[in-house]
């Protein structure tokens, strides 16, 4: 299995281009093409205000605004080219989520950012909604720390749902690069299943080596702490995990452990839905 499509969120925030390293990396190692989706919202003008507004402001604020665009263009193609790899520039406003949500379709991964609150133009929700849109593999990159997709210990959370066994399907490429995986068992809320062995044999089989470790239990109030906790413990420098939720139309529920691990994660987190 490899990654031949994958798409990768950039915009105007400091870690675009880290996501973007990320991006090609993958491709290098995957001899993959890389689409870089750039989101770039429409100016928005108040309706209160929108009488007293100069053209000209309006006009040199949309000029500046093309202008980014066109550096960011030129970025992502004297990169991509750099490295020798397939590459699509797709600059898109309107909603953003629904333009990477909808990239995603057509790729085998998606790497987006994870939202920096200290950020004035952050996109709330952004990241949990492309997760839970994608049908796919999405790699969350953390706003914080630097990081490489050859990490020697990967932490793979596990509770014997469809969504976890949907996320290690889909992470098997970076897991069979690791050196070593290990199998946080997360137990159910009735206790009638007990993570780890199983999974690891499984694993084995795909050439992944990896131990079991019982962790947590999916009632815990602080799941989401803990799990990252014990990622620390461990030294590992990804996470994969299911995620778990359900997306409508005007409306995002996420569950506890996604929303804090989304939240607080200090590592990229591949998730899946």
């Amino acid at each position: 299995m490899a990654y031949r499509d994958i798409v990768v969120c950039l915009a105007q925030d400091k870690r675009s281009s880290s996501r973007l390293d990320a991006a090609i990396g993958l491709a290098e190692r995957h001899e993959a093409k890389v689409t870089g989706v750039y989101v770039h919202p429409p100016l928005a003008v108040p309706g209160y205000a929108s009488a007293n507004f100069p053209p000209e402001l309006l006009e040199r604020l949309e000029t500046e605004l093309h202008e980014r665009v066109e550096e960011a263009e030129q970025e992502f193609r004297e990169r991509t080219a750099k490295a020798a790899v397939s590459s699509e520039w797709r600059p898109v406003g309107g909603d953003p989520a629904k333009a990477v949500t909808t990239s995603a379709h057509y790729a085998d991964i998606a790497i987006v950012g994870q939202t920096d609150p200290d950020d004035s133009r952050r996109l709330d929700g952004f990241a949990d909604s492309v997760v839970l849109g994608a049908g796919g593999p999405v790699l969350v990159w953390p706003y914080a720390g630097s990081f490489d997709l050859d990490p020697a210990t990967v932490v793979l959370a596990w509770n014997g749902t469809r969504e976890a066994k949907r996320a290690l399907s889909d992470a098997l490429p970076l897991l069979q690069r690791a050196k070593n995986v290990v199998v946080l068992g997360i137990d159910t809320d009735d206790g009638t299943h007990t993570p780890g062995t199983d999974i690891c044999a499984h694993l084995a089989r795909h050439g992944v080596k990896a131990e079991a470790r019982h962790g947590l239990t999916s009632a815990e109030v602080d799941a989401g702490n803990a799990l990252l906790n014990a990622i620390s413990d461990v030294g590992a420098r990804l996470l994969v995990m299911g995620a778990y939720g359900h997306h409508r139309v005007r409306e995002l529920l996420l569950g506890g452990m996604t929303r804090d691990v989304l939240g607080h994660m200090t590592v990229p987190v591949l998730m899946s839905h």
